[in-house]
Order: C-alpha cells, then sequence, then structure tokens
C-alpha cells in the first residue's frame, strides 16, 4: 500500500469543503420525494427557489427525452405533466452534471465521458426495472445509475499515480479492479463515492447502491435489488464500448445479481440490443 497516497485522500475526505457540491435543493428534494404524504406544490416551490435550477430544469422538461409534446413553461406545470418522480430525476440530471462532466485523468476518461456513462447506466438500470415490473424503483435506480462512480472524480489524480500497481494486483492476483484499488491505496472509488453522498444526504439506498454496484452480492439485503440493476446496466454499458476508461475490461456480471433480479439470457441480450437506441437518449439530455 502507498501509505502517503492513503494519508491524502484521508485527508481530502476528511475536509468537507474538498468533496464535491451539488445544489442544496436536490437533496431536499430527493428526500422530499421519499415522503408519501409531500404535496406536489411544496416540490415545486422548493425547485423554484433556485431559478438558476429552475431554468435548466425546464429547458430539460422540454427535450426530446423527457418531454411528453407539450410545452412546459413552470415548475408546477412540469410536475402535473411529467409526475414528480420524472421532474425528480431531471433535478438530479441537472444537479450532478457540473461534478460529473469533467476529464477523469487517472481512469483514462475524457472530458465527458464518465457523465455519459452514468446516464446511460441510469437509462439502462431503469428499463431493466421497467421489464421485470418494478417501477416503484425505476427512478431510484435512474439516480443511482448516474452517480455510480462520482467517487473517481475524487480518486482519478491518485490512481493516475498508482495505475501500474493497481493493474499488477488486477492481472496478477485475480482481484477486481476496486479491491486493487483499496489494496494499493487504501481505499476503493466505491467508498470515496460513498463519503460523498454522505456529505450530500442522499437517502441510504443511494449509498448502497454506489458502494456495492460492482459487488452486488456483499450489498445489504434490503437494497441488493437496487444495487444489482445499477450493476447489471453498467456491466452492458461497458460491454457497448460506453465509459470503458482504465477498469473498463475489468467488470463482468455477477451471476448473483442476475439471479436477484431474475432476468433471462434473452431478456438481457433484447436490453443490450436497444443501447444504440438508449446512446441516442443520452446525446438528447447530456
Amino acid at each position: 500500500m502507498h501509505a502517503h497516497i492513503k494519508q491524502r485522500i484521508e485527508a481530502t475526505i476528511n475536509n468537507i469543503a474538498a468533496l464535491p457540491t451539488i445544489p442544496e435543493v436536490a437533496s431536499k428534494v430527493l428526500n422530499m420525494v421519499n415522503d408519501p404524504e409531500v404535496s406536489f406544490k411544496a416540490v415545486g416551490e422548493e425547485i423554484s427557489k433556485d431559478q438558476a435550477m429552475t431554468t435548466n430544469i425546464l429547458k430539460l422538461c422540454n427535450s426530446a427525452y423527457f418531454s411528453k409534446g407539450k410545452e412546459i413553461t413552470s415548475i408546477d406545470r412540469a410536475i402535473v405533466t411529467l409526475g414528480i418522480k420524472e421532474v425528480t430525476n431531471i433535478v438530479m440530471v441537472v444537479a450532478t452534471k457540473p461534478v460529473l462532466d469533467k476529464f477523469v485523468i487517472g481512469y483514462d476518461l475524457a472530458k465527458g465521458e464518465l457523465w455519459k456513462q452514468g446516464l446511460l447506466v441510469g437509462i439502462v438500470s431503469k428499463c431493466l426495472a421497467m421489464n421485470i415490473k418494478r417501477k416503484d424503483i425505476a427512478d431510484t435506480v435512474f439516480t443511482g445509475g448516474i452517480i455510480h462512480n462520482v467517487g473517481k472524480t475524487i480518486l482519478a489524480i491518485y490512481v493516475q499515480n498508482t495505475f501500474k500497481d493497481i493493474l499488477k494486483e488486477v492481472t496478477t492476483n485475480n482481484r477486481t479492479f476496486n479491491e486493487a484499488e483499496r489494496l494499493i491505496m487504501g481505499y476503493s472509488h466505491q467508498e470515496i463515492s460513498a463519503k460523498i453522498l454522505e456529505k450530500w444526504n442522499f437517502p441510504e439506498v443511494l449509498r448502497a447502491i454506489v458502494t456495492y454496484y460492482s459487488d452486488p452480492e456483499n450489498a445489504p439485503e434490503k437494497y441488493r435489488m437496487e444495487v444489482s440493476l445499477v450493476h447489471i446496466a453498467n456491466v452492458l454499458s461497458l460491454m457497448a464500448g460506453i465509459g470503458v476508461g482504465a477498469d473498463g475490461l475489468y467488470h463482468q456480471i455477477s451471476d448473483k445479481a442476475l439471479e436477484t433480479v431474475g432476468i433471462s439470457n434473452e431478456e438481457l441480450e433484447a436490453v443490450f440490443n436497444r443501447i444504440p437506441e438508449m446512446i441516442k437518449q443520452v446525446r438528447e439530455i447530456a
């Protein structure tokens, strides 16, 4: 282990101000919509407090991916037309783009690749959830898919300095990439993702997704379905060549995740064949 790198990473994650930030309205709305008693009006008022967010949200509401063919000119109209969960999805897209739409050098990802891969994983995750008739968690895994790799934005520079050692662990000792990250640097990007979501005050289910998406068999039982859906979506996106950075070749679909989701090979292939169409949807959003 590179002790000095571990110490530098610890200094970063212990300094709350050094971690990425998102508009406060995003975490507020995300937690509000989990309350079955929340009113549409209250959510609309919360979003409207942030004028810059509101402008970008309305722009996305009228995009090809989210629009239902009716022009939307206010947040209240957006909630009525698209539904509160879809508007929450849009809030998350707008809030997380500045954090994820950047160069991630250590993982060999050009500007925008981490962001686009997150969007694709979100869309594929939601598609998988709908296919198995789990509409109740479709929006959760959409958000989880978008942010599943957020920790890479912090670890990138350290991975750049230790990549040869990490890769040696992967290839010589048959470890997963995130296991090798932890062994060499003291932390994996998944652990850093969880720290970031803790700062953002995101719900526990989303923290579970970012923490366990590459090893879903270790996820808490109550969130294993959500974690497994994002896991499968992530590997499918990498198989399609989207977001294949330094660690992209070291992921494979977990049999346990397939068992948890209960999806057949034929259904999986059908979703994979739809990815070119979903990539077009990513371009409409990004």
